[in-house]
């Protein structure tokens, strides 16, 4: 489980957008493009730039969760998602 006060203090640094289950636009944004993968991460951390990156990998390794990294989303064995951990969506993310 992650720790409230440690996902304040990433929220508080955070360009992006930090998606928790409560968030009307969880479902959305959980979705991958294969339908029938259905996993529901702890937290989805909608990157911004590089800083955020950074910041939620940071997290990741200090919280211990289990990490996912989305791309483009198009696994088809649903890789870019997973169950309680940390969604890395990178989806924001279109210059080079």
């Amino acid at each position: 489980m992650l720790n409230g006060t440690h996902m304040d203090a990433l929220a508080q640094s955070f360009r992006g957008a930090l998606i928790s289950p409560s968030d009307s636009r969880y479902d959305e944004q959980r979705a991958l493009y294969n339908g029938m993968i259905d996993k529901r991460p702890a937290l989805i951390a909608r990157c911004r730039d590089v800083a955020d990156v950074i910041a939620a990998v940071n997290f990741g390794r200090d919280q211990g969760p289990r990490l996912a990294i989305r791309g483009g989303g198009h696994n088809g064995a649903g890789l870019a998602s997973c169950d309680d951990g940390l969604m890395i969506d990178l989806g924001l993310m279109k210059g080079i």
